[in-house]
């Protein structure tokens, strides 16, 4: 057995775990662009039944207890307003997952590289 395998090991265990997570982040900054991109796409099902339409809207608004009675031009300003936060939402946490992915990258990359060098380092020794 060669005197350095368990550093040659190690090495590669960190490699492999490096490369794990970096694929697991990658996935996220990708979901992230699409966020961005398309908010309305990938806003979370009950958010997005309650903004979609005015109709949905105005009806969620009739049913809850103390509504004030608004026109429908009111209810219409309120709507988009909801809808306008609620697709900015959705950007800004696209911009956070790829914020993210960036500080992953930014701390990993030295950690991989310095294991993967150790690693080709006692594979030659």
């Amino acid at each position: 057995m060669k005197k350095g395998f368990a550093k040659q090991i190690y090495a590669y265990i960190m490699c492999v775990i490096c490369v794990g997570v970096g694929i697991g982040f990658l996935c996220s900054g990708i979901y992230g662009i699409v966020k961005i991109i398309s908010p309305e796409f990938t806003m979370p099902k009950g958010k997005w039944e309650k903004v979609i339409t005015f109709r949905s809207f105005k009806t969620d608004w009739e049913k809850a207890e103390g509504a004030s009675q608004l026109t429908d031009e009111e209810l219409r300003v309120r709507w988009q307003d909801k809808k306008e936060i609620a697709v900015m939402g959705e950007k800004r946490e696209g911009g956070q997952n790829l914020i993210n992915m960036l500080i992953y990258f930014v701390i990993a990359m030295p950690i991989f590289l310095i294991h993967w060098r150790l690693a080709k380092k006692t594979v030659a020794e």
